[in-house]
Order: C-alpha cells, then sequence, then structure tokens
C-alpha cells in the first residue's frame, strides 16, 4: 500500500495541473449532491486532492454528514483489493535503467536533484519507471514529510462505518493511459518536471490554497497552460465517459459517495456536466 499511496501522489502531479476548457462551473464546492432521475435517495460527489498534509486534511461536517448518509464509498480504485500493492511493484518495475534513457549530464542533474530533495540515491531507484519517480518529489513539492491520502482516510471512514469500498476502474485501466508513453519519452517528461521544479512547486501551493479553499474556478485558471494539458483527453476526458455509465448504475443500486480527483469534476467533459445531460440533478452543497 505505501507504493501505491506514493503512486496516487505522482498521479496528482500529473492529473491536477491540467488545462480543463470549455464549460465553467459558478459554484465552488468540493461536494455535489446527486438527485433526480427518480432516485430514491440522494447520492454524492467528492473532489479530492490524491495526498495531502496531515494537517491540512479536514473533511468538513457537511461532507461527514453526507458520507454517513451513503450506503457504501467508491473511489477512482477499489484500496481494498489484497493485490494491488503486489500489482503496483510489479508495474514500477522497468527492463531499462534510467542512465540509459538519458545523456551522461542531464541524468547527473537528475541524481543532484534527487539527492537534494528527496534524499534518495537515483541510482538505487533507476530500475523504476520515470513516470513513477515523480512520486518521490511529492514531499518536497507540498511541504511535509509524509503526505497523506485523502483516499484511504475515507476508506478508514467506511470501515468504522461498515461500508463497502468499489472502485470505478482497474488498476490496469487507469496505468493504461501512461504505458502509452515510451520511457524514453517519461525520462525526458522527468528532466522536464525537474529543470521547472521551483516554478512547479510555486503553482502546486497555489493549487493546493485554492483546493483548500474549494475554489474551483480559480483552480482551473491556475492549471490552464501547464505541461500535461496535451493529455487532457486520455487523462481525464476518456475515463470520465467510462466511469459515467457505472456511477449511473451505482446510483440507481444504493446511496453512494464517489470520491474522485477534483479535476475530474470540471469542464465540458467533466463528471459534473455529462451527469446533468444524463438528466441528474447535480448540485453544490456548501461547507457548514
Amino acid at each position: 500500500m505505501k507504493n501505491y499511496v506514493r503512486f496516487l501522489s505522482q498521479l496528482i502531479l500529473i492529473l491536477f495541473p491540467i488545462a480543463v476548457f470549455g464549460q465553467m462551473i459558478t459554484e465552488n464546492a468540493l461536494l455535489w449532491q446527486i438527485s433526480g432521475r427518480n432516485l430514491q435517495k440522494s447520492s454524492y460527489l467528492y473532489g479530492t486532492i490524491h495526498a495531502i498534509c496531515p494537517d491540512d486534511l479536514k473533511f468538513s461536517d457537511a461532507t461527514q454528514k453526507a458520507f454517513k448518509a451513503t450506503e457504501q464509498l467508491l473511489l477512482e480504485l477499489d484500496l481494498d483489493d489484497p493485490e494491488l500493492a503486489n500489482k503496483m511493484q510489479r508495474s514500477m518495475a522497468s527492463h531499462t535503467h534510467l542512465k540509459k534513457l538519458l545523456n551522461a549530464k542531464d541524468y547527473e542533474q537528475l541524481v543532484s536533484f534527487f539527492k537534494e530533495k528527496t534524499g534518495f540515491s537515483i541510482d538505487a531507484l533507476g530500475m523504476i519507471k520515470p513516470f513513477y519517480l515523480l512520486s518521490y518529489t511529492y514531499s518536497p513539492m507540498i511541504g511535509c514529510n509524509q503526505p497523506i491520502s485523502v483516499e484511504k482516510s475515507l476508506v478508514e471512514m467506511a470501515y468504522k462505518q461498515n461500508k463497502s469500498v468499489f472502485g470505478l476502474e482497474t488498476l490496469e485501466e487507469q496505468l493504461s493511459v501512461f504505458e502509452k508513453i515510451s520511457q524514453k519519452k517519461q525520462a525526458n517528461m522527468l528532466l522536464d518536471f525537474v529543470k521547472d521544479f521551483d516554478k512547479m512547486q510555486e503553482s502546486f501551493q497555489i493549487m493546493l490554497k485554492e483546493y483548500k479553499e474549494e475554489n474551483l474556478n480559480a483552480l482551473v485558471q491556475t492549471s490552464l497552460g501547464t505541461y500535461a494539458a496535451q493529455n487532457e483527453h486520455l487523462l481525464l476526458d476518456k475515463r470520465n465517459k467510462r466511469w459515467i455509465k457505472k456511477i449511473a448504475k451505482m446510483t440507481t443500486d444504493k446511496s453512494t459517495f464517489f470520491a474522485v480527483g477534483a479535476a475530474h469534476l470540471l469542464g465540458e467533459n467533466g463528471i459534473i456536466h455529462l451527469l446533468r445531460k444524463k438528466g441528474y440533478t447535480v448540485t453544490a452543497v456548501e461547507k457548514e
């Protein structure tokens, strides 16, 4: 599970700062009520940031009330899967050392960066695929030594309330996005990230502030023009459209608390808009 939490941290660096074009949502909220379409009970949609400093993790009273009112928890992945950690480790393994993917000068830049910022030796981590190495930069990026998983905290809440936990997609489906990108390109993206680390850190801190303030519209504006924008279709749109069918079915079966990365909520192909297109009423729930 530790490796998986690290990977979730890496995901947020890639998924969160993405340009979300099209429809802007006027309400600013992380929690949204799903009703209409003859649903017997409301479900709820909650935007997460996959990892955060412990002191910053605070679920509002409204969120805790909504969570308690639902019958099951649905995350992007089923964190209950006993094989998740083993699958994650197998996915991370590379057949090519990072040193062979970069020239000597660029590789030495990564060596210096990882030693200074993370305390890890890039030589020892070199047989991990470059995308996964981004996860090791998350602690200095966010500003605390041990970020915690928001999803894991929700799972713990579910356990205490005897709720079942499910996933919207399998680990293989989620990772297929990254497997389509060559390791050479991954290595160059890692290098670009390291070169722009100070700028990325500054932007990310702004986005963290906007997230904690539940200011989704400002969050979109901050994310415009970032390096990951070209992958929006694969990282967000395609997955959102695949998820909607499952979300619709789950809301019909049971009152459900859906928790996905906040970036998935927004835009013309965001979950909120797609649900509304299907005839559901999706309403922002203000913090109490």
